[in-house]
């Protein structure tokens, strides 16, 4: 019910930073090691300027050391694991800057690599990322004899290698022991008849790239896993568009990994009902600040509505000194602004709620959350708040299952937001394209836009990882 929501929205436009007594001390002042050390140097030879998270991971490599400011620059990502009725059950955690061109060191790189990502995991708590989800972590096969795989939790973590580059008896002994442990084990782009075929009886899941392959190759590939390894979980990776989806669903994968629950499905027809309507109807008079008696009454029409508002303001968590007994008192404790925030997250929750629909809610949540955070220093008020709307309703389109600018006709919004989400441009589409970019991994357009809105690597890094905390928190 979303009950955590006025916690974390209450004071946005008060402050940036959160207060001392914040239950998120890494939105205080970045990210920062919990014993305050500052860390030593990561060695990034060959690694171009631009490819670390922050300048607190004490990762020991050999070799020069590089300008901690350009260690600031890697992205931390975060990439949903759908299941078969969609409900996002886990999430990879990983570095946005792939390794550039093969050359000899690479392994090394791939090495260094994986230990900035776990030890940044570690700095940041994994847990507050994943919301007691599924933690995938991909790394070499040389990663798994690192002591510092051992300081992350058991729960839940999963360590996804690609053995197809190295393979002894030491490392299969050495997956036996992760497993005894706790943790899960994935295998990255199995082949079958492989050298690798025995850890098949270790490994809880086997991801298969199915980029790599065409219908035919990836049907008889799975009819082979699911024939000599039945206990294995199928992740198919990179499923992107619909079409994908269905054909992974229809050969049996477990589980789905990509961003295909995030487009628009033409074969399905549009998925705006009476609900949706009436919240639409309660969003335009909160926008044109309508009598409050006149909103409760549109309240009053719809029980499960009030249910849902007062349920909401009497959660626990928001703290209120007094129960609130009545719809007008909730609007007038909350506000027009924070009223129309809370409504435009029931968009995705009315009506009979499916999976899919929470998980375009908790994807919004980021680009919402983080589309404010990066326009914090240029726009203030109202404006703030318009960057967040933007960020929720960019994913309109795909919530009612119709072109944005049909999606935005049912809602008085300013000429601004609409300009960013129909035409992405204006002065708040190169934030939301920023966010956007974070999610996609696109390195480039991460790179030209932040340049664009003359934002640094470290205050986009920082930006998106308080989303990811953020939108975790909240209750759907």
């Amino acid at each position: 019910m979303l009950v955590k929501f006025l916690k974390n929205i209450i004071g946005i436009k008060k402050a940036t930073k959160a207060s001392p007594t914040s239950p998120f001390p890494l939105l205080q002042e970045g990210i920062e090691s919990p014993s305050g050390e500052k860390g030593r140097i990561i060695d990034s030879g060959q690694v171009p300027n631009g490819n670390v998270v922050t300048d607190i991971l004490p990762v020991e490599t050999s070799g020069e050391p590089t300008n901690p400011e350009i260690l600031r620059q890697r992205f931390l990502g975060r990439q949903p694991l759908l299941d078969r009725s969609q409900h996002v059950i886990g999430y990879e955690l990983q570095l946005r800057h792939e390794i550039p061109a093969p050359s000899n060191d690479v392994e090394d790189l791939r090495i260094v690599n994986g230990q900035t990502l776990v030890k940044c995991l570690i700095d940041l708590d994994i847990s507050r990322l994943i919301g007691g989800k599924l933690a995938l972590i991909a790394f070499p096969p040389a990663m798994l004899t690192t002591p510092l795989l051992l300081r992350l939790p058991q729960k839940g973590v999963t360590f996804c290698v690609d053995f197809n580059s190295r393979y002894d008896d030491k490392l299969a002994a050495r997956c036996r022991e992760l497993k005894a442990l706790g943790y899960q084990i994935a295998l990255d782009n199995f082949v079958p008849g492989s050298a690798i075929e025995p850890l098949l009886g270790i490994a809880q899941f086997v991801r298969i790239d199915i980029t790599k392959f065409n219908a035919i190759e990836l049907a008889r590939l799975v009819d082979k896993l699911l024939e000599n390894a039945p206990q294995v979980h199928l992740i198919g990776h990179h499923v992107n568009t619909e079409m994908e989806f269905e054909a992974c669903h229809r050969l049996f994968f477990h589980y789905f990994q990509g961003y295909y629950f995030a487009k628009l499905q033409p074969s399905a027809p549009s998925r705006i009902d009476s609900d949706r309507v009436r919240v639409m109807e309660l969003l335009n008079m909160v926008k044109s600040r309508a009598e409050i008696p006149d909103i409760e009454a549109v309240f009053k029409h719809d029980a499960m509505l009030s249910y849902k508002l007062l349920l909401y303001m009497n959660a626990p968590v928001n703290g209120l000194s007094q129960q609130i007994r009545s719809i007008a008192h909730a609007i007038i404790i909350l506000g027009y602004e924070q009223l129309y925030r809370w409504l435009t997250l029931l968009l995705f929750t009315s009506g009979n709620v499916d999976p899919r629909s929470k998980a375009q809610l908790k994807n919004a949540l980021v680009r919402a959350r983080m589309t404010e955070l990066l326009g914090q220093d240029r726009f203030s008020g109202v404006e703030r708040d318009s960057l967040f709307i933007v960020g929720v309703f960019s994913l309109l389109d795909v919530l009612l299952n119709m072109p944005m600018t049909q999606a935005v006709e049912r809602l008085h919004l300013s000429a601004q937001i609409t300009e960013a989400l129909t035409h992405h441009s204006g002065v708040y589409a190169p934030y939301l394209a920023l966010a956007i970019a974070c999610e996609e991994a696109d390195e480039e357009s991460i790179s030209r836009i932040a340049a664009s809105c003359n934002l640094d690597a470290k205050t986009v890094n920082q930006a998106h990882i308080q989303a990811l905390i953020w939108a975790e928190d909240i209750d759907l």
